[in-house]
């Protein structure tokens, strides 16, 4: 056990600052707009899970878990599983329980994993007893603001960047091309 704490281990390496610099504008622009966006248009567009989000598409933009399908699709699937657990079992041990269980089933059998949408469920059943929720959250915010964050990291993240994003968008059909 005393090896988890001697230091032997290889840390990643640092980013570069313009990586530092690029991960503090597209997160705080992309929690920003949404705050924005949903003050001026009376819907809510942003939700908790997209500040983990914004970790993924800013801090490891190259991960599979971190592009477009996987953000959109896995809060998408992730909300409708934490809706439907919600209409048909309400909100208790049980229900969230297996929405969790169920919403990390669904992203890996439509291969869109995304941690943060992981959080969705619970946001929902958590507060069910606080919030009315209806089949619009999927819409405002889920959809919406997952597309936002996908369009403003496509910006940021390929600005003065050698590595470009994302390196699959939706993947609505899969590519003839074998690699």
């Amino acid at each position: 056990m005393m090896f988890l704490f001697e230091g032997r281990e290889k840390l990643a390496k640092r980013p570069s600052w313009l990586d530092l610099l690029r991960s503090l504008i597209g997160a705080s622009l992309s929690i920003a707009l949404l705050m924005m966006l949903s003050h001026w248009s009376g819907h809510l567009w942003i939700m908790a899970p997209f500040g983990a989000s914004c970790v993924l598409l800013y801090a490891a933009a190259q991960s599979p878990l971190a592009q477009p399908r996987n953000v959109i699709f896995g809060h998408l699937i992730a909300a409708t599983v934490g809706l439907v657990m919600l209409k048909l079992f309400g909100s208790n041990t049980f229900s969230i329980a297996f929405a969790v269980g169920i919403s990390i089933c669904a992203m890996q059998y439509f291969r869109c994993v995304h941690p943060p949408a992981g959080a969705n469920p619970l946001v929902i059943l958590l507060t069910a007893n606080t919030v009315h929720y209806d089949w619009s959250f999927l819409i405002f915010p889920v959809l919406s603001g997952a597309i936002c964050l996908v369009l403003i990291a496509y910006w940021v993240n390929n600005f003065k960047n050698s590595n470009a994003w994302p390196h699959y968008a939706l993947a609505l059909k899969e590519s003839k091309i074998k690699e």
